[in-house]
C-alpha cells in the first residue's frame, strides 16, 4: 500500500509524531559517543519534524543531514531547527545519493512498504561507505491488530536477512526507554550495523 505521506502531514494524520526525539537516543548517543563523535556526515532518513536529527546534531561537529519524502515535514523542521551543520531536504532514501559515515534509522523503515524492504537495506549499503555505521531504533511489532501498516513490523531474523550480507551486527538490546505505548519486551529493538568491507 502506497501511501501519501504529504497528504498525512496536511491533515495533521501523524500518530508517530510525538514532539520529540525517541527516549532512548539519548542513551544511544552517549553509548556510541565515540562513533558520532568521529562522524563527518550524518543522515537520518524519514527524519519528519527533525526531532530525532537535532538531537544528534547537539552532540556531533559532523553534517547532519534530515531528508524526508513530505515538504510539509521539512518545513516544520526548518521551522523549528534552525543551526549550522544541520540541514533538512525532500528526498526519497531509493535514489538519494551521497556518502554518510553514520546513518540513524528510526521510523523510515518501518513506514516502507515490506516489498521494499531489501531496496532499503541496498540503499543503506550504497549510501554506508566501509567502516560506516546504521544504528536504528527497529519497530518490530506496531501492535495493531487487525489494522494494515505503516508501521509494520519485523522480526529479527528478517532485520538479519535484509543485512547480514553487507552489514556486521555490532550490538543489539531492546529499549529501556520508549514512548508512551510503545512500552513492553518485543516492541522495539536498538541495532548498531557496521558496513562490511
Amino acid at each position: 500500500m502506497s501511501v501519501d505521506w504529504s497528504a498525512r502531514y496536511q491533515s495533521g494524520e501523524t500518530p508517530w509524531e510525538k514532539g520529540e526525539a525517541h527516549p532512548e537516543l539519548p542513551f544511544l548517543l552517549s553509548k556510541h559517543h565515540e562513533l558520532v563523535g568521529d562522524a563527518v556526515r550524518i543522515l537520518v532518513p524519514g527524519c519528519g519534524f527533525g526531532h530525532d536529527a537535532k538531537l544528534i546534531h547537539s552532540v556531533t561537529r559532523a553534517e547532519v543531514l534530515g531528508l524526508d519524502l513530505a515538504k510539509e515535514a521539512i518545513k516544520q523542521a526548518r521551522s523549528s531547527y534552525y543551526q549550522a551543520g544541520l540541514a533538512w531536504t525532500v528526498g526519497d532514501i531509493f535514489t538519494w545519493p551521497g556518502c554518510y559515515d553514520f546513518v540513524f534509522e528510526h521510523t523510515c523503515f518501518c513506514a516502507i512498504p515490506v516489498e521494499r524492504r531489501a531496496d532499503y537495506a541496498a540503499s543503506m549499503a550504497r549510501l554506508i561507505p566501509e567502516g560506516g555505521y546504521l544504528l536504528g531504533v527497529f519497530f518490530l511489532n506496531p501492535d495493531h491488530e487487525g489494522e494494515e501498516g505503516p508501521p509494520f513490523g519485523v522480526t529479527l531474523d528478517e532485520l538479519k536477512g535484509f543485512f547480514d550480507e553487507t552489514f556486521s551486527l555490532e550490538w543489539a538490546q531492546e529499549p529501556a526507554h520508549t514512548y508512551e505505548g510503545r512500552e513492553g519486551p518485543g516492541r522495539e529493538l536498538s541495532m548498531l550495523w557496521r558496513r562490511k568491507s
